[in-house]
């Protein structure tokens, strides 16, 4: 395993380029060395270092600043420890990349880095970090969702026992991550930023997303950004995870699920705890497609009808500080046509909330609606505890002579015998993601 304090007297057995090898490891150093410190491209050397120690061997990304102009794919990894001691800095060429990324086969996206293989470790020590230089695709965006090329910064794909620790993501382009078609994946100890520098909001740039993988742990993670914190799509099963504190973000959901017809959703055995939210949109949610085809996406990428299941999910010990709605469940995500929304064919069973603790933003702690065309059995509150600003502002609801917070229900299975829920009133098919104001 490489130790950074080995940099200084690795002995040097063959140079090539910026890449020193001294036969089983590989040192980058940047292009800018040479062009008295003026930027260039560092994407030849970075690929080459792979190239030559990717196998049975390591590759070190020194502590130097790394320009990235190009795409790379580094996949295939056998038996290598990555460790990256500097900075890496992607350009702002928005045409390039728009043309150039990498298809990662969902939602019409695309990202700048896959990356992957079997018995690797990515590790960046605390002070190895991507700079996305996202202001440009938040400016780009001009508020809006997407546009097809936008890249998630990188892709662990096609991954088995991939162990990544001690990085830190500034700026994103997109997504910060994506863990796609992989198993036994474990990330701990990242730091997650998406800040605007201006009044462009930062969507679509979700600290990770899952998808068709299993066995995975994400611990001890700090994000800031503008979207889900860590979102759960389709076929993942066995996540854990555990510590997260997350700003401004979309919380922890389960989903989008149930987006194609052609390839079912399986999602399960899923556990969130010890978890954070401040100024957060929701907190612990599901979010399926109906069960006709909704109009294209903000993504460009339409869908609905899918079919498949969400079960034996929990999410425990959630801090609510601020969030506008804390427990939602919706089966009618991005539909503009209610009429459709209890259509949906994912069938959702045995979620538990368990102390869930704070303050709603406004006077729905929990919006829970299940497709009448597949109700919801299992459903469980254990110990949760939101208080409303009404109640934190001596107001009153506006539906209901009382203080406090409402919890609307429907399609519930066991909403009168052991869900434990205190359901005052019927949650619509079509409740918004993100309150602005007072139901």
């Amino acid at each position: 395993m490489f130790r950074p304090l080995f940099l200084l007297s690795v002995a040097v057995r063959v140079a090539l380029g910026f890449v020193v090898n001294n036969g089983t490891s590989c040192y980058v150093f940047p292009e800018s060395i040479s062009h008295s410190g003026q930027p260039v491209d560092d994407t030849p050397s970075i690929l080459q270092a792979f190239d030559l120690c990717g196998i049975n061997g390591s590759v070190i990304l020194t502590n130097s600043t790394f320009y990235v102009d190009q795409v790379m794919n580094t996949t295939n990894l056998l038996n290598c420890d990555v460790s990256l001691l500097g900075e890496m800095i992607w350009s702002t060429n928005v045409p390039y990349w728009l043309s150039h990324s990498y298809d990662v086969v969902f939602q019409n996206l695309s990202t700048a880095w896959l990356f992957g293989g079997t018995n690797v470790t990515f590790k960046g020590y605390g002070q190895g970090r991507f700079n996305g230089q996202g202001q440009v695709w938040y400016d780009e965006n001009r508020n809006n969702s997407n546009q097809p090329g936008r890249p998630i910064a990188i892709t662990f794909y096609n991954s088995t026992n991939l162990f990544v620790d001690g990085l830190t993501w500034s700026q994103p382009q997109f997504w910060h991550s994506f863990i796609s078609h992989s198993n036994n994946v474990t990330v701990t100890n990242v730091h997650m930023n998406a800040t605007s520098d201006d009044g462009n909001i930062t969507v679509n740039t979700d600290g990770t997303d899952t998808w068709n993988s299993r066995d995975i742990k994400l611990q001890n993670w700090t994000v800031q950004n503008g979207d889900d914190c860590i979102a759960v799509k389709g076929n993942t099963t066995n996540l854990y995870v555990n510590n997260v504190t997350c700003y401004g973000s979309g919380g922890m959901p389960i989903g989008s699920v149930g987006q194609y017809p052609q390839k079912p959703d399986y999602v399960e055995n899923i556990l969130f705890e010890n978890i954070v939210l401040h100024d957060s949109s929701s907190a612990a949610w599901i979010k399926t497609w109906p069960g006709r085809n909704a109009p294209t996406t903000s993504n460009g990428d339409s869908g609905g009808g899918g079919s498949g299941y969400v079960k034996n999910v929990t999410f425990r010990n959630f801090d609510c500080i601020n969030v506008s709605q804390p427990i939602y469940v919706t089966q009618c995500i991005y539909a503009s046509d209610p009429s459709i929304c209890d259509t949906s064919l994912v069938q959702i069973s045995d979620i538990t909330w368990q102390n869930i603790s704070g303050t709603s933003s406004y006077d729905v702690a929990a919006s829970i609606h299940c497709s009448s065309s597949v109700p919801c059995p299992g459903l469980e509150f254990v110990d949760v505890n939101i208080t409303s600003v009404n109640a934190t502002r001596g107001l009153r609801n506006s539906n209901v002579g009382t203080l406090g917070e409402r919890y609307l229900c429907a399609n519930i299975v066991n909403e009168n015998t052991t869900s434990g829920i205190p359901c005052d009133g019927w949650a619509p098919s079509d409740f918004p993601q993100r309150l602005t104001m007072n139901y």
